[in-house]
């Protein structure tokens, strides 16, 4: 049986995670770029797969209510924002933040799964972080990849 605090940790992740797919769903559909295109849909796919996870695993962490904590607040907004700039065009500052964004929230949840007691618990959600952590170091190289392109080749 979970603990309040286990509890209210495995909704934000999927809270947040939710709000992930749906950001690289929408803005990846919108991308210019074949590469920035599948890299959105794999970072959609791998939050996706948290998810659907955690639904299938916990039956108490199913509802569908947002989670209001800070950091689900925060991802929210960022979310929201780079949307609205990168309407037309996924660019490096574009990349930056959601980089800086996605590796913050992944460092707080690092923290908070080695706090957590139950072994099984904290190796399943390790194993989510991990896929994560694989996705967001691909981020990190298409963003150093397209840094290091002239502007005229990345605008076909």
């Amino acid at each position: 049986m979970l603990d309040s605090r286990d509890r209210q940790l495995i909704h934000e992740l999927k809270s947040v995670c939710a709000d992930g797919y749906s950001f690289y769903e929408m803005t990846g559909r919108k991308a210019g770029s074949s590469d920035v295109r599948m890299l959105f849909r794999e970072l959609a796919l791998v939050r996706e797969e948290v998810v659907n996870d955690i639904n299938k695993r916990f039956s108490g962490v199913k509802s569908a209510q947002t989670c209001n904590t800070e950091l689900a607040r925060t991802v929210r907004a960022i979310y929201s924002s780079i949307a609205g700039k990168c309407i037309k065009n996924v660019d490096k500052e574009c990349l930056d933040d959601l980089e800086l964004m996605e590796n913050r929230a992944l460092e707080i949840f690092k923290i908070n799964v080695r706090k957590i007691r139950d072994r099984r618990i904290s190796s399943f959600l390790a194993g989510h972080l991990a896929s994560i952590q694989l996705s967001q170091d691909r981020l990190h190289r298409l963003k150093n990849d397209r840094q290091g392109q002239p502007r005229q080749a990345r605008s076909r």
